[in-house]
C-alpha cells in the first residue's frame, strides 16, 4: 500500500510539474524540504506525510485531487473540477475581451 501511494503522489506531481530541475524546485519551495526529499518524492522512492502532504495538497490541484480518491471523496472532485473549470473560462474569457476590444 505504501508503494502505491509513493507511486501515486509521484505521478500526480510529475503530471502537474513535469519531470525537470525546475519540477524539484517547486516541490522544495512548497513544502520547505531539502532536495533529496523532492527528488525522492518525485521519483515514487518514498512519499510525503503529514504536513508536506497538505502543503503539496495546498499548491497541487493533482496531489489535492489524488487525496480526495484516496480517501473516497471522488464525488468533490467533480465539483472542484467544475468549480475550477469555470475560473479558468472566465479568465480565458476575458484574455480574449482585451483583444478583442
Amino acid at each position: 500500500m505504501e508503494q502505491d501511494f509513493n507511486r501515486m503522489v509521484a505521478t500526480a506531481l510529475r503530471n502537474e510539474l513535469g519531470d525537470s530541475r525546475r519540477s524539484v524546485k517547486t516541490v522544495m519551495n512548497w513544502t520547505g524540504t531539502c532536495e533529496r526529499t523532492a527528488k525522492n518524492w518525485l521519483a515514487g522512492s518514498c512519499g510525503p506525510s503529514g504536513h508536506h502532504l497538505v502543503q503539496l495538497a495546498q499548491h497541487s490541484d493533482e496531489i489535492f485531487d489524488l487525496f480526495l480518491v484516496m480517501s473516497r471523496r471522488r464525488p468533490m472532485i467533480t465539483s472542484m473540477s467544475l468549480v475550477r473549470l469555470r475560473a479558468h473560462l472566465v479568465e480565458t474569457i476575458e484574455r480574449l475581451d482585451r483583444h478583442i476590444v
